[in-house]
């Protein structure tokens, strides 16, 4: 096949045969090809279509369980159970701590009065 799409060999066709032949300068030697009566060229060809679609359907296993494999491996080195490079790799601005007396509506400003809380009771 190879052969015949490089131009380095010919396929002739006669009655009830084939013959390839390559061309001047290659190492192949001539090959021919007879027509098989019809029962055994079906069997044949039965047999290798079979044979291929045996080899296609493993191969799609191969090629679903390394993805399968690729995919778990992508997985596992995304995962990481560390809460700084989940929260602080994709935020802007760095988590600030709360100075004590800082007020929580205008932070950077500290409170000039001390928290009292809240008097529930009636005096």
């Amino acid at each position: 096949r190879e052969a015949l799409g490089r131009g380095a060999a010919a396929l002739s066709l006669d009655e009830g045969k084939a013959m390839l032949q390559p061309r001047e300068g290659t190492r192949c030697s001539a090959l021919d090809l007879f027509r098989l009566p019809v029962g055994e060229a079906r069997s044949q060809l039965q047999a290798l279509v079979f044979g291929m679609a045996g080899r296609v359907e493993s191969l799609e296993r191969r090629l679903e369980a390394d993805l399968l494999q690729s995919l778990s491996c992508l997985c596992l080195t995304e995962a990481d159970p560390s809460p700084r490079k989940k929260w602080g790799a994709g935020s802007a601005l760095p988590a600030k701590r709360k100075v004590p007396g800082e007020s929580l509506i205008n932070p950077g400003f500290k409170s000039k009065k001390a928290p009292s809380g809240v008097d529930f009771e009636d005096s």
